[in-house]
């Protein structure tokens, strides 16, 4: 008989985790600089730990062993490219998410933005489009989808897609009923879908209110001049310096006396727009913007 022994794992000194650490920061960076340099996406505001995990997950799924070997493929293969940029975004929406938010709106914003004759409302990070879909049934119950246009975007180019034809990602169930419900739902939730083949799409003349377009809040400028501007669960995933500069972006996009909405994780107390904003309803994350800005 042949005892084969087996190889023992080597064991990293403090050192080496270190040393190795060191190496992988290091290219990190140059991915970034790389991402940078090719496609004109600055990586350098997300979370760390945020953007490590996504080029991890990348490594894995491109088949290749090292962070080093992925930036070739990231800088020649434009199938590469969109995959990691769409890695970048958390892509979690569901029909009336969050719907102590929904109900808000409907008693504290939909009053002041019936004092218009034209409303535009700006979603950023829309993501599949549940979020744009769930408005729009919003403002049809409150009678003012008639002359509003709703503005629905978000970086990832795959969502969007998806999120153009209306069709949701999974069938309606119970669940997407009773948070429409909590919202403070005046019909059935099913009324406002077709139903084929198991799938369920948005009625048309919703729908025709939507626009998606690709934006990049971290990068490009003020999207459209907005009554309402939401947006949810986005930037949780970046540094603070970050956070602010696109509540800088959501504050110039918001004509006076507007109204931000942004994620339940989310907070401005650590921003510098906190004294231009008049909180309305703290647990909803629903902010206005103040008509006099001298303070």
């Amino acid at each position: 008989m042949v005892i084969t022994l087996a190889k023992e794992t080597p064991i990293l000194d403090e050192q080496d985790i270190t040393e190795a650490l060191r190496t992988e920061n290091i290219e990190i960076d140059l991915l970034i600089t790389a991402i940078k340099e090719k496609l004109g996406y600055d990586l350098s505001g997300y979370a760390r730990a945020s953007i490590k995990r996504r080029i991890k997950q990348l490594v894995i799924d491109e088949n290749v062993k090292s962070i080093s070997e992925l930036i070739p493929k990231l800088l020649y293969s434009a199938q590469c490219q969109a995959n990691f940029i769409n890695r970048l975004t958390v892509n979690i929406s569901e029909l009336f998410r969050h719907p102590t938010s929904f109900l808000s709106l409907r008693e504290s914003v939909l009053p002041y933005l019936e004092s218009f004759p034209r409303r535009d409302i700006w979603i950023a990070g829309c993501a599949t489009g549940e979020e744009a879909y769930s408005m729009a049934i919003l403002l049809e119950e409150a009678g003012l989808l008639k002359n509003t246009q709703i503005h629905a975007t978000d970086i990832n180019t795959d969502v969007l897609k998806q999120a153009k034809t209306g069709v949701l990602t999974k069938a309606l169930n119970k669940e997407d009923a009773t948070r429409y419900q909590a919202s403070g739902g005046t019909s059935s939730l099913s009324n406002y879908f077709s139903t084929a083949y198991n799938k369920h799409k948005l009625s048309q003349h919703l729908l025709d209110h939507i626009s998606f377009s690709h934006h990049n809040i971290l990068q490009d400028k003020v999207f459209c001049s907005a009554q309402l501007v939401m947006c949810r669960n986005v930037m949780i995933y970046f540094d603070l310096n970050t956070q602010n500069n696109a509540l800088t972006l959501f504050h110039n996009s918001l004509v006076q006396n507007g109204y931000l909405v942004i994620g339940e994780k989310e907070s401005l107390l650590n921003s510098p727009l906190i004294n231009l904003l008049k909180t309305i309803d703290e647990p909803a994350k629903i902010y206005q913007r103040k008509s006099s800005e001298h303070v």
